[in-house]
């Protein structure tokens, strides 16, 4: 009988990230899920319900909620963050680093 080795999730997404276009849609991902992962801390740091949050930023409730969720779909501007992170007390900076290139 022969013993199925397992995959180890780490080395299979190397493997599969060499990808060039599922790199960049990875990238891509990633990033709507650390502003989403952002926001929802801040939020709940500060105590405030979508519903107030939205009010103070005065954007709505909806828009929150699929900013928190990472929805790609609608992504929002600069200046949806930039009051929402204002709404909270918080400034924005953009930092940009070069991407290391593949060996």
């Amino acid at each position: 009988m022969k013993t199925i080795k397992g995959l180890d999730f780490e080395d299979l997404l190397q493997k599969e990230l060499k990808n060039q276009e599922l790199r960049f849609l990875f990238d891509e991902r990633r990033f709507y899920l650390q502003v989403a992962r952002l926001v929802s801390e801040l939020r709940a740091k500060s105590g405030l319900s979508q519903v107030e949050l939205a009010k103070k930023a005065r954007v709505t409730q909806p828009l929150i909620a699929r900013l928190e969720k990472g929805d790609h779909r609608r992504t929002p501007t600069f200046d949806t963050v930039f009051k929402i992170l204002k709404a909270l007390g918080y400034s924005m900076e953009i930092s940009i680093k070069q991407e290391k290139k593949a060996a």
